[in-house]
């Protein structure tokens, strides 16, 4: 074999190593991004904050029925919700006691979101405007 045969075997090799499906790049070897939320991923599960705030007691649970419940941390809170094509979300959240504790705003968090997503384990609430707020599945 020439060398210039041997280039073009290795060439080819190459151009056909990178029409391959299914493999991976560096950066998000074997993950996958955020996907838009569907009613089954959203309900069963509780909510916690990603950083940790309140140790367990801020949460936000959504209910099939279309009402979720949580807590700020020590307040209790609750709403309704809809979801739409797309992850498009509705939600409203009712009146809520202000006692003195973390006060985690997630009647907020949960009522100003438009649109949601799954990342792995992560619930990623997107306001209308501003960076999303991420919420992690509970241990259980």
């Amino acid at each position: 074999m020439t060398i210039r045969t041997v280039a073009l075997t290795a060439l080819a090799a190459l151009l056909l190593a990178g029409c391959g499906t299914g493999g991976t790049t560096a950066a998000g070897a074997g993950t996958t991004g955020p996907h838009a939320a569907t009613a089954a991923d959203l309900t069963g599960v509780r909510w916690l904050p990603a950083d940790g705030t309140a140790q367990g007691r801020a949460f936000a649970e959504f209910a099939p029925d279309g009402t979720w419940t949580g807590s700020d941390g020590c307040n209790g809170q609750s709403g309704e919700w809809t979801l739409g094509d797309g992850g498009a979300l509705r939600a409203t959240a009712g009146l809520s006691t202000m006692i003195g504790c973390e006060n985690v705003p997630v009647a907020r968090w949960v009522s100003e979101a438009v649109h949601v997503e799954t990342e792995g384990d992560a619930l990623l609430l997107h306001p209308a405007t501003g960076e999303p707020v991420r919420l992690v599945r509970a241990p259980r």
